[in-house]
């Protein structure tokens, strides 16, 4: 990396984290001063009026007089303002709308402001990796996010990824740094895109790797091994093959960072013949640390990665956690490579936290639950959390539940666990109970196939779904893959996070069993037989707690796709 480039962004995570660490010396002061200047900025907006922003002069007061909401409540709101309405949630415009999966077949479009963007997540993030490992600007930074703009709302607004906007706007100085240029993510083909990151990826020196999800991590070093030969073939000759589909102008926009190499391609080859295939941590020696995700279902993802980043067994690459975060806010920054905790971002959003015993004992009892202010948690319990934002989100259920581990100043660091009630995450798809009773449905109506009973279980080794099925009648063994088939589908239409984890290889093709007549009823008396009263020994049909439990006296047939 270059000097300049280095002492830029070096001094732009400085600034960042000095809010953060005034924030953590004092988060009741913190977490009041912030909901007092979000109150007095948006008390005129439709929604501050509503609510009576102006009279909230505390977070208890707050409670009193704002709702905890879901995204189906504020969709009327949001919708205003992607037609281009004004001064609705926020007193900011929204400069961009991050799309995500909603529990329906509606995506969510979460609003974007200015104010959010300068909390600057990454950038404190970036702050605290260097200090502990000052050898990540050694070289490039190698990173992977989605197209800023993926689209404009009915306003012409943009919608797309906030990661992305942040690489796309960076000064040319800074761009200089990172490995791969902007124009490498609008790539839409997911194999061309990730052959075009490792084309420049290999032709670099990487001292810092990364990105939200691991599996992405993974997916790099096998395509490098598996598409050896045609890399090294590239870097010799500077070019990028033109057996995967790339855009003409994404062509051009590259073409500078794609110089002819003999020398690098030499040694790539040299790498290959000594090991017998190419791994990173041959071609990239000074790699420092990689970021991406370690806890929750990701974690298995972790230890796949040692084979390929330390395989000779003589110390792994640190790891350190990326940080809670969603579409919606970044919601934690690690300090440290310990564990995959990180600190709230008590600086950029106010927290409350609900006991995860109030919800999953009383979950249509809003009344009953306590909603504690980040100073008032415990460490070793768990928590649903809702967010305030300054995008305006207020009082949000995110529906996630996190542990609280450990303390930084007066902060709580947080682990995420899992998603909350009716939904599962094993590769950031954030699959609902309703997409699934839908895409199901919808398959098998599609079929005539008559389904008396189902569950899905997640299947955290294989990185993919188990469909239990019991039919009400036989269903033939051409139908049984045909219903597979229309399943995965329906809920890579029903949830855009499911079809570009799909169609990235991220998440594997699921998995369909059909179960025997009467499972559902046997399950149901076993329940019983453990001690579960009648009305509480129903099937749960999806649990982020569940994983996949096996039951091969009970399957009749499996069937694949593939």
């Amino acid at each position: 990396m270059g000097r300049l480039a280095s002492f830029l962004i070096g001094m732009k995570a400085r600034q960042a984290a000095a809010p953060f660490e005034r924030a953590v010396a004092d988060v009741r002061a913190s977490q009041e001063a912030l909901l007092g200047r979000m109150m007095e900025r948006n008390r005129n907006t439709e929604y501050g009026r509503t609510y009576g922003f102006a009279a909230i002069d505390s977070l208890a007061e707050y409670a009193r007089r704002v709702p905890v909401v879901d995204y189906e409540d504020l969709r009327p709101w949001i919708d205003r303002e992607t037609r281009g309405e004004k001064n609705i949630l926020t007193a900011e415009d929204p400069v961009l709308f991050a799309q995500t999966s909603g529990t329906t077949g509606k995506p969510k479009f979460i609003p974007v402001t200015p104010t959010c963007r300068e909390s600057g997540g990454l950038t404190v993030w970036l702050h605290y990796a260097r200090r502990d490992h000052p050898g990540i600007f050694k070289g490039k930074i190698l990173t992977i996010v989605s197209p800023a703009i993926e689209g404009y709302t009915e306003g012409n607004l943009p919608f797309g990824s906030t990661s992305g906007m942040v690489v796309k706007e960076m000064p040319a100085v800074v761009q200089s740094a990172y490995a791969v240029p902007y124009e490498a993510f609008e790539i839409e083909d997911y194999e061309a895109k990730y052959y075009a990151l490792l084309r420049c990826g290999l032709a670099s020196n990487v001292s810092l790797l990364a990105t939200a999800n691991p599996s992405s991590i993974l997916m790099l070093a096998e395509m490098s091994d598996r598409h050896a030969d045609r890399l090294i073939r590239d870097i010799r000759d500077g070019s990028l093959s033109e057996e995967f589909e790339t855009a003409p102008e994404i062509r051009s926009a590259l073409a500078p960072r794609l110089q002819p190499d003999a020398d690098r391609s030499r040694a790539l080859e040299s790498m290959r013949q000594q090991r017998g295939r190419l791994v990173p941590a041959d071609y990239w020696p000074d790699l420092a640390m990689l970021g991406c995700w370690k806890g929750g279902t990701v974690g298995t993802y972790i230890r796949k990665l040692e084979d390929w980043y330390n395989p000779d067994s003589r110390g792994m690459v640190p790891v350190r956690d990326m940080g809670y975060l969603a579409s919606e806010a970044r919601m934690s920054v690690p300090v440290s490579d310990r564990g995959s905790g990180g600190v709230l971002t008590v600086h950029a959003n106010v927290f409350e936290l609900v006991p995860a015993e109030d919800i999953e004992e009383r979950p249509d009892d809003h009344d009953s639950w306590r909603y504690l202010p980040a100073a008032e948690v415990e460490v070793g319990k768990e928590y649903f959390v809702f967010i305030s934002t300054t995008g305006g989100l207020y009082r949000y259920d995110i529906n996630d539940v996190v542990e609280v581990v450990d303390r930084y100043r007066t902060a709580p660091v947080v682990e995420f666990r899992r998603k909350g009630r009716g939904m599962t995450n094993l590769t950031g798809e954030k699959l609902s109970v309703n997409q699934l009773i839908e895409g199901i449905n919808a398959a098998a109506e599609a079929l005539s196939v008559g389904v008396a009973h189902f569950r899905a279980e997640p299947d955290l080794q294989q990185s993919r779904y188990v469909l239990k099925i019991e039919p009400s009648a036989p269903v033939e063994p051409d139908r049984r893959r045909q219903l597979l088939a229309g399943i995965d589908r329906e809920l890579s239409r029903l949830n855009i996070e499911y079809e570009a984890k799909r169609k990235s290889g991220r998440l594997r093709p699921p998995v369909l069993q059909i179960m025997r007549e009467g499972w559902y009823e046997r399950g149901k008396q076993q329940l019983v037989a453990e001690g579960k009263r009648l009305f509480q020994a129903k099937t749960i049909l999806l649990d982020a707690k569940q994983g996949y439990r096996p039951e091969p006296h009970e399957v009749e047939a499996e069937e694949t796709l593939g």
